[in-house]
């Protein structure tokens, strides 16, 4: 194959006399063909640190596009009928337009200006890239100026109303709070206090200088190198045509699906092993390892991107997702929220367990404990999982059962990683052995007394145990004898529980924990929590044998619950399970309560108050409200149980 001909070579210059003072302005929004170039500008002003930009340009009030009843009403609803102070439209039209400028490219190290000049190529690198854009900041002063004759108007009528003296007030000292370091050093990084020393930068007002005149053409005699001396090259010429034109890959049709949002072969080519690890895994979030190894060189050493993995990502299911602190770095704050670094990386680390657990979890369940912003924890989520009806948040890959089984020293670390970062979790959001908080936990520990006393007392008789989650796999890993494509008969594992009662007692479990929250629940509640717990459980779990509307029935009831039929208006009956067993002194009052609702499809508050005063049972008014509002809502005078009408 016959080379292209060289058809000219043109020498390259470097040139750096405006390089720490050269901005690119952009004015997107403004049209080619029509230029700032005959305008007239009034003021410029610019500051430096946060580069920013503001030039007020004044607008032809008598031009045919220029409408005057409507820059007559937005200057006088600006400056008002008769302006206190100086106004500022002094014409008694909109005369000008401010234009401001947003920071259109964070990072501009990379971009220079290009000039040619006798045959030559001059590139001077840009310092910042600003967008100028109109600000209508005047619609907002026009609006506050509204409200502001509002409350002038308002407090005239009061005042020429009431002409007695005012009364005299005393007068209260208050003292600032003494901070701690640590409280200080939050304020410093939190987002107003930044805000507020970005905004003491004062402008610096300077001179617009136009294409044509004398200063301009003299700085843009600036954009060319003065000396003859040749940019120095760090690479051969043949390692700069190979980060042109990367060399093609042979098989291309047998490699793995590449993960999105990751570099072109060439830029990664240009980095140390290390830090094409990092990069990758950075913008995949979650990769395979098969993926890995097919982005980076064939002949490299796979002990070492071993190690390197496991300094910027972490283990789940077999596949690696990049570390909380590689995303949110320290002293950072979120884009989303504005919170801190540390409280983000903090809850994303816990989610991350939560799927070294299970393939699925509920968004609801997690933001419980974490406490963080619902759109934080949704994006967060976005990045390695995927959401499934019925099942909640899915994790992105399978489970990588090759890795595993052929790296079972980096599996052995990472479990032990996992279960010292557990640890730390527990501590922070105050969780119990299994992953809830303890808030939680509390209410069902007469509940979890019995149950060990009754699952002692299966162990007697059964010779096998139900195998939970953590009995089954590692921390971050599903069993290795485990077949995705296996046969339902196959996956079932054979325990004490097919029998209806541990079924029962599974679901009462469940349903206890709602009821003692909902106070009030239908059968088309319980199918949906069980259906989201089944989805939770592993193969061959006792839920996955099968349950009936007479089991939940059965569960339910044993949880302390009391069955009420609901009359609908066509004569239709809903069947709702109302709890009546409770420890907060208040169960009598329950129970005649439920029994009113048995009797009647709505209940009025004075109906309950006098029954009870008719069992002796002395209770005040807003304990009265309080039981009222755990069952029922309050529509047109009458109280309805919950579920039983439309919102």
């Amino acid at each position: 194959m016959d080379r292209d001909e060289v058809v000219k070579e043109i020498d390259v210059f470097l040139t750096k006399s405006l390089q720490e003072k050269l901005w690119l302005m952009q004015y997107p929004v403004r049209p080619v063909e029509c230029s700032y170039e005959d305008e007239q500008f009034i003021t410029t002003k610019v500051k430096p640190q946060q580069k920013k930009v503001s030039i007020e340009v004044a607008l032809d009030t008598t031009s045919n596009s220029y409408l005057s009843s409507k820059g007559e009403h937005l200057a006088m609803s600006v400056d008002g009928p008769v302006p206190k102070g100086p106004p500022t439209y002094a014409s008694g039209k909109l005369d000008r337009i401010e234009l401001t400028s947003l920071e259109g490219m964070p990072k501009c190290d990379r971009y220079a200006i290009a000039s040619v000049a006798n045959g030559q190529l001059h590139l001077t690198p840009l310092s910042a890239i600003v967008q100028m854009r109109p600000d209508l900041g005047f619609l907002d002063k026009a609006e506050e100026s509204s409200k502001l004759r509002a409350q002038l108007l308002e407090l005239d009528e009061e005042s020429s109303q009431d002409e007695e003296e005012k009364k005299m007030e005393p007068i209260t000292k208050k003292y600032e709070k003494q901070e701690t370091a640590e409280q200080k050093s939050r304020r410093m990084q939190s987002y107003g206090y930044m805000r507020l020393e970005l905004d003491k930068e004062d402008w610096r007002k300077c001179t617009y200088h136009k294409t044509r005149e004398e200063l301009s053409a003299r700085l843009r005699r600036r954009l060319l190198a003065d000396s003859n001396e040749s940019v120095d090259s760090y690479c051969t010429p043949t390692d700069y045509l190979d980060l042109l034109i990367p060399k093609s890959t042979a098989d291309i049709g047998d490699e793995p699906d590449k993960p999105s949002n990751t570099l072109s072969s060439a830029q990664l080519k240009t980095m140390s092993l290390n830090d094409q690890v990092k990069n990758i895994v950075t913008n995949a979030k979650v990769i395979k390892w098969t993926q890995l190894i097919d982005l980076l060189d064939d002949e490299v050493d796979h002990s070492l991107v071993i190690k390197a993995l496991q300094q910027v990502a972490v283990l789940v299911q077999g596949c690696w997702v990049v570390k909380s602190d590689i995303l949110y770095p320290k002293d950072s704050f979120s884009a989303h929220s504005a919170s801190p670094a540390d409280v983000i990386s903090r809850a994303r680390d816990y989610m991350l367990w939560k799927f070294t657990q299970t393939r699925s979890l509920i968004r609801k369940e997690v933001s419980s404990v974490v406490k963080i912003p619902p759109d934080e924890l949704k994006e967060m989520l976005s990045h390695i999982a995927r959401p499934r009806v019925k099942q909640g948040w899915v994790f992105n890959l399978e489970y990588d059962f090759d890795f595993v089984n052929r790296n079972k020293d980096v599996v052995q670390r990472q479990q032990m990683m996992w279960d010292a970062k557990y640890q730390q979790l527990c501590k922070h959001f105050k969780l119990t052995k299994d992953g809830k908080p303890i808030e939680m936990s509390k209410s069902r520990r007469r509940r979890n007394s019995s149950k060990s006393k009754s699952r002692s007392d299966m162990s007697d008789t059964d010779g096998e145990k139900t195998p939970t989650l953590e009995q089954t796999k590692p921390a971050f890993a599903f069993p290795n004898d485990a077949h995705i494509k296996s046969s339902p008969t196959e996956s079932i594992v054979k325990n004490e529980g097919s029998d209806t009662d541990t079924l029962v007692r599974e679901l009462s479990a469940l349903l206890r924990d709602k009821l003692l929250v909902n106070s009030v629940l239908n059968m088309s509640d319980m199918r949906h929590m069980y259906q989201t717990k089944l989805a939770q459980c592993p193969p061959g779990h006792v839920l996955a044998t099968g349950v009936s509307d007479t089991v939940l029935e059965k569960a339910i009831l044993t949880c302390g619950a009391v069955k009420v039929h609901y009359m609908k208006p066509p004569g239709s009956t809903s069947t709702f399970y109302l709890l009546a067993d409770t420890d907060d002194g208040l169960a009598p009052a329950r129970k005649i309560f439920i029994s009113l609702m048995q009797q009647s499809s709505r209940l009025r508050s004075n109906a309950l108050k006098q029954e009870l005063e008719r069992c002796n049972i002395a209770i005040a008014e807003e304990t009265v409200k309080h039981i009222l509002k755990g069952y029922c809502v309050f529509r047109a005078g009458v109280w309805h149980l919950k579920g039983s009408i439309d919102n």
